[in-house]
Parts: structure tokens; sequence; C-alpha cells
């Protein structure tokens, strides 16, 4: 008996580790993959909405098809028009950021006088600043601007099949499995699917919200990038705390090498943070509620093992994952005490 015990946890925590190593090598086709899975939690709604007007199969398909197309080219266009403003106006900022930086590090460096000297005469900082550069970095991003075109037909690609299987899944796991419990995985996916569009859509009001105010802020203050702000404002917020903490970062910094030390400075400093603590305190317990059902320590830990997985896009999905996989989890009986664990219950 402890033999069989011993064998099952082998093969599982193999199984796992291959789980992983396969999600990690072929990330490229598993990304598009759980995008279009979470696309199709969030399009259900008009998907049966136009099932219930008796809209044919494929026209159906090909509504929530070109949907997502628009909306994602509206996004597109936004980030390529913020990282083209930023890669234009930056360069401006570089003699700035130098300079700052020379200064700070001769003024606390020690002895002042030999250290002073090497900083002038030895260290490039130019080439520094260039191997460092967010322009450049930027650049190389819109420079994979086909390679998320790719990802996006991929994703669409991956969402046609699913809406077109949606209802067919069902049918076949019936005909293999008793009537009870096809019912019983019916309403499992039913939950999975109810608690991740509420998050997603919860989620997306919120990070609007935040966005949007933080836009009207930087520009308030006279901070430049308002657009390419508020856009991070946006989409880092999807990433539980760590997330809004660099977003507002970004428009303190501009803030900072814009103006230098003074009120403007203490003013968008406090003017986000308060936006922050209002939405992340306040707004959003009061919208989202406890569907999730997460303990703060596992969220940490989805949060940095898909990162590692998937890098920025992986903080990004951790959440929506990791709680279709708590609800899963909860139906198996053999996995109560992991349920347990995980719940913030």
């Amino acid at each position: 008996m402890k033999n069989n015990k011993f064998l099952y946890f082998a093969l599982t925590l193999i199984s796992l580790v291959i789980t992983v190593y396969i999600l990690k090598t072929l990330r490229a086709i598993f990304i598009p993959l759980t995008f279009a899975v979470f696309l199709q939690f969030i399009f259900a709604p008009i998907s049966r909405f136009l099932e219930r007007k008796r809209v044919p199969g494929f026209l159906n398909v090909l509504i929530i098809v070109i949907l997502i197309l628009i909306i994602f080219t509206g996004i597109g266009s936004v980030i390529y028009a913020s990282s083209s403003s930023f890669v234009t106006e930056y360069p401006k900022y570089e003699a700035k950021i130098i300079s700052y930086i020379e200064s700070i590090v001769i003024k606390f460096e020690v002895p002042a006088e030999e250290v002073s000297l090497y900083l002038k005469n030895k260290v490039n900082w130019f080439e520094i600043a260039d191997k460092l550069s967010l322009s450049n970095v930027v650049s190389g991003t819109m420079g994979n601007f086909i390679n998320f075109i790719i990802k996006l037909l991929l994703t669409v690609a991956f969402l046609v099949f699913i809406m077109t299987d949606r209802n067919k899944i069902f049918d076949r796991i019936g005909k293999v499995i008793s009537q009870e419990k096809a019912t019983h995985s019916k309403d499992v996916m039913k939950n999975i699917e109810t608690q991740v569009k509420r998050y997603l859509v919860n989620k997306t009001i919120i990070s609007f919200v935040t966005g949007l105010f933080g836009m009207l802020f930087v520009y308030l203050f006279g901070i430049d990038f308002v657009v390419i702000s508020g856009f991070l404002l946006f989409i880092l917020n999807y990433i539980p705390s760590l997330g809004s903490i660099v977003a507002s970062a970004f428009p303190v910094i501009i803030c900072f090498v814009q103006y230098g030390l003074g009120w403007k400075l203490v003013g968008i400093s406090i003017a986000l943070g308060s936006l922050q603590t209002v939405m992340g305190n306040f707004v959003e317990p009061k919208l989202m509620g406890t569907e999730l059902n997460l303990s703060p320590l596992i969220i940490l830990i989805s949060l940095i093992f898909w990162f590692w997985v998937w890098g920025p896009i992986g903080m990004l999905l951790a959440i929506p994952i990791t709680s279709a996989l708590a609800l899963i989890i909860k139906e198996i009986d053999s996995l109560k005490l992991i349920s347990a664990m995980i719940s913030s219950k």
C-alpha cells in the first residue's frame, strides 16, 4: 500500500514537471491558446445572446471574431502611437538622466576627488546609457509587430475552434460517462466561466478607471507621455500589488527628470498613490468581493511561477489561471486538502 502511494506521488510529481516543461517550451502556442479560452469566457454572453436570436453558428463566430479584431486593433494602435511618441521624445531626457546619475555617484563616492576623476575620465556614461536606453528597448519591441500579428491570428484561430466545438465537447463526454457526471462537469465549467468572466470584466473596469484618472493627473501636472502613462496604469493593474507600483513609478520618474525635485513631483506622487489606494483598498474589494477565494500567499506564488513560465504575460494571466485551477481542484475529492490550503476562507 505504501509502495503504491509512493509510486502515485512520484508519477504525479514527474507529470507536473513534464507539464511545466511543455508549457514553458511551447509558450508560443499555449499563451495564444490561453488567451483564446479567456476570450471565449468573456464573449460567451454575447454568443449566447446571438444564439437566442437564432443567428447561424458561423455568423455568430464571425461577429465575435470581428469584435475581437476591432478591440485588439484599437489596443495595438494605442500601443504603437504611445511607443512612437516615447521613442521620439525620450532622447532629450537621456542627457538629463546621465547628468543626474553622474552627479549622484560623484557626490556620494569616497574619496570624492579620486572617484570623481575616475568617473569623468574612465567611465563612458553615454555608452552605458545607450546600452540601457529605454528608447532602444521600445524600438526593439515595436520591431516585433509581425510576431504580435501572428500570435493574434493564432489566438483568433484557437478561439474559432473553441467556440465551434464548445457544445459538442459535453455531448461527446456524455457518451462515455454517466449523465450525472457529464452534468456535473458542465456545472464546473459554468462555474469557472462565471468566476473568470466576472474577474476579467470587473478588473478591466477598475483598470480602465485607474488609467483614465491617472492620465488626467499626469495631464494636469503637465507631465509628458500622458497616453503611455495611462496605458501602463491600465495594463499593469491586472498584476496585483506589484503592477500598480511599477505603473505609478513611470510618470513619477518622468516628472522628476522633467521638473526635478519640487511640488509637482510631490503632487503627482500623492495623487497617484491616493488613486491606487482608493481603487485597490475600497473600490476593488467592493466590486470584486470574495469571488476569487485565493489566499494572498497563493496569489504571490502564482505571480512568481507564471512569470517564470511565461514572462510578463504570465503575470497578467496568473490570477485567472490560478482561479480556474482552484475551482477544478475543489471538485476533486483526493485534492480537497490542496483546495483548503489555497483558499482564502
